[in-house]
């Protein structure tokens, strides 16, 4: 079965995106207009392309040539913008379980349901970052991490680990470091209470001399 393009979805991204150039000057109070206009975008492109069957996780290459091409030819975005649209609106149907005949509300509701309300938290989930935990970055930082792959199915899965670029001699400093660093908040700590439990006797000793 061949792929028809949905020329309805091409003139709704072509709308937003009109409506997200006029904001152009005032991006922080229109940031949330702007996710909405993007996302909806995103729905209309995911629903219209949801019966394509995935290459290796992604959109046979006419599909998405002539998705790409309509993108810059009838809605009028500029290269980066389209790839980003053909990119992660094949990335969302590898990752969710989207309907053949999905329409842009229920592709919508989907997006919804798993906290996707902006192309950024899209992106990320796409390419396989996610939401790095803080505790897991810094020590990625420090001692290595596991590269990507994709999969047959195009998904990302984990590859090889990549030591960091740190030494031993590296490791010792940093060692000596955090026990300053820890011997230094133990100390504020300790002053934080002192001053605080000093407090608490002054206010204690006040009451007692109105109380008189």
């Amino acid at each position: 079965m061949s792929f028809e393009l949905n020329i309805s979805a091409i003139a709704a991204v072509a709308s937003n995106e009109k409506t997200i150039g006029s904001f152009k000057d005032s991006v922080k109070e229109g940031r949330d207009a702007i996710n909405e206009r993007k996302i909806d975008s995103y729905a209309q492109l995911i629903s219209s392309i949801a019966g394509v069957k995935l290459v290796k996780g992604n959109l046979p290459r006419a599909v998405s040539n002539q998705l790409r091409k309509a993108l810059l030819e009838d809605a009028g975005v500029q290269e980066a913008t389209a790839k980003r649209y053909v990119e992660n609106s094949a990335g969302a149907l590898r990752l969710f379980s989207i309907p053949t005949q999905a329409t842009p509300t229920l592709v919508a509701d989907i997006l919804a349901s798993e906290n996707i309300d902006t192309e950024n938290k899209l992106a990320k989930l796409v390419s396989g970052e996610g939401e790095t935990d803080a505790i897991r970055a810094l020590a990625e930082k420090l001692v290595g991490k596991f590269t990507n792959r994709k999969d047959d199915d195009g998904k990302k899965v984990q590859g090889v680990f990549k030591a960091s670029k740190l030494t031993q001699a590296d490791w010792d400093e940093f060692d000596d470091v955090v026990r300053e660093l820890k011997a230094a908040r133990a100390a504020a700590e300790d002053a934080a209470i002192a001053a605080a439990l000093a407090e608490e006797a002054n206010n204690a000793l006040a009451n007692e001399v109105f109380a008189a």
